[in-house]
């Protein structure tokens, strides 16, 4: 027997971007349940990462096109400064800062675009260079002291969930979807069947937002799988170091522990898959042995990690651009990229759910009538 569940927003996935939704949505005074395929919060991509907050500094000038660069960026440092003023806890200050290592080929480009995008970078003296023992820098390189830090994603979940419950958000994990028909969405746990009646659906799935449409009963988008992997060491060296080139490590430390990966590791996947290429974990080690000569690979562990993006065409490159995609009048479907921009995805959200639903008691402006006017709504 289904127990009714009544709800403005129905957010499905409770990775970072499917929280921060319900974030902004539950401050916006929204009734919001939370349905989640796993039996507990950050099951998915939103667990494997690295584990960086990032500063925009790399993606500056991993993406190609200038512009794209700087607004990936400028949305890092967005979520960059909100995490780290609400959840200090989370945030893992490393004596001194992140160290980006930059071919000297590389440097003017790096310069104007860190500049252009608001990026914290100061180079470091030869004092400071002669600290990085356990970091190689070649002789064509430079090194800057950038803003990048780690982050506990596991607290930082935790104290997103703890600002969820006190504002009444309903989360219903290892939920599984029995069907939908118009607005009533039916689920099914180990604990629960619930009817739950809603105004309006985020779909914040990420790896698994194909299977999660169709089972919403949504409109199909095009979204691709794209598979990276991890390699995590006892601590490597005592500052989180990452080079900026393609094929290069970057490292993040987490305690006692380091974790690395590979630049512009993406292998387009049809699947979620989760073994561990060995090629691409060999050329994992080579760049591992390149940056941090001194590093054991003999105790690594290696695992894989999958994101997913938006395309139009299967054969286009990978898209860094977080994406809102309205597939209804009454459901949209989120594509974050990084943890760190989940703060920007999310405002894109709320603006769209708030201009769908309206804000009940509140007195409009002359342009939200204007606006309804020109959807031939009023």
């Amino acid at each position: 027997m289904y127990s009714t569940l009544p709800c403005d927003v129905v957010v499905v996935g409770a990775g970072f971007a499917g929280l921060m939704c319900a974030d902004r949505l539950s401050r916006l005074g929204y009734r919001v349940v939370i349905i989640e395929k796993a039996a507990a919060a950050i099951a998915g991509t939103s667990s494997r990462n690295e584990g960086w907050l990032h500063a925009g500094t790399y993606h500056a000038l991993s993406v190609r096109d200038r512009q794209e660069a700087i607004s990936v960026a400028r949305r890092c440092r967005f979520g960059w400064e909100e995490i780290q003023r609400r959840f200090p806890e989370c945030v893992e200050q490393d004596e001194g800062k992140a160290v980006a290592v930059v071919p000297e080929a590389m440097t003017m480009e790096a310069l104007s675009r860190w500049e252009e995008a608001q990026v914290g970078h100061l180079p470091l003296t030869n004092a400071q260079r002669g600290q990085l023992d356990d970091v190689h820098v070649g002789g064509d390189e430079l090194a800057f002291a950038v803003d990048d830090l780690g982050i506990n994603t596991r607290m930082l979940a935790a104290g997103l969930l703890a600002e969820l419950t006190t504002r009444g958000v309903r989360i219903v994990f290892g939920a599984e979807v029995v069907d939908r028909d118009g607005d009533v969405l039916r689920v099914r746990s180990e604990y629960t069947m619930v009817s739950i009646e809603h105004r309006f659906i985020v779909c914040a799935a990420g790896y698994e937002t194909a299977g999660a449409c169709a089972k919403l009963r949504l409109p199909p988008i095009g979204v691709r799988l794209w598979r990276s992997h991890l390699v995590t060491l006892p601590g490597v060296a005592p500052v989180s170091a990452f080079g900026v080139a393609p094929g290069h490590a970057a490292m993040i430390n987490h305690g006692s522990w380091s974790i690395i990966g590979l630049n512009e590791d993406a292998t387009l996947v049809e699947s979620p898959a989760f073994d561990v290429d060995p090629v691409v974990a060999a050329r994992l080690d080579e760049a591992v042995q390149h940056r941090f000569p001194r590093a054991d690979l003999s105790s690594a562990r290696r695992t894989a990690c999958v994101k997913v993006d938006y395309t139009v065409d299967d054969a286009g490159p990978r898209s860094l651009n977080v994406r809102m995609l309205p597939v209804s009048e009454n459901a949209v479907v989120v594509l974050p990229g990084k943890m760190t921009e989940a703060p920007y995805s999310a405002n894109i959200v709320a603006g769209h759910v708030f201009l769908a639903l309206g804000p009940g008691t509140v007195t409009k402006r002359p342009i939200d009538t204007y606006e309804l006017i020109s959807q031939g709504s009023c």
